[in-house]
């Protein structure tokens, strides 16, 4: 991580339970997704089914944005940018005990947790850049 985070970026960071990563695909079009993820203090961890179109744009242009909300009035925006890469692969999101404790409750309400297996390729973004929006 070479990017200097504020406390606001941090909290939002492990608070946040929702982003947008944006890759790039082969045609040079920018492609956002809406993630699930999970900030470890240095990077952050996204994890996501093997065959997903981001892990072949992230194999073909690593350089990625992670996009947090806005505080519903335009204000509050984080974006953090760095290279992407495949961290690990035929893993299960449910053994990461920190990623799974944030999301756990989640899954099961929206009936997901049976099939969180299939999300076994773990990404890891690096934190680059940091861009920001004044909050009010």
């Amino acid at each position: 991580m070479t990017a200097d985070l504020t406390p606001e970026i941090l909290d939002r960071l492990k608070s946040d339970d929702f982003a947008w990563l944006t890759t790039v695909a082969k045609s040079g079009q920018p492609v956002p997704k809406l993630v699930w993820f999970f900030f470890d203090g240095t990077d952050i961890l996204v994890y996501t089914e093997p065959g997903a179109a981001k892990v072949r744009h992230i194999g073909n242009h690593p350089q990625v944005s992670l996009n947090l909300d806005s505080d519903g009035n335009g204000g509050g925006i984080i974006v953090v940018g760095g290279p992407a890469r495949i961290d690990a692969e035929d893993t299960d999101p449910r053994e990461d005990a920190p990623y799974w404790a944030k999301y756990q409750a989640m899954s099961d309400q929206i009936g997901l947790t049976p099939s969180m297996g299939n999300y076994g390729t773990r990404l890891r973004i690096g934190i680059e850049k940091v861009w920001t929006t004044p909050t009010e």
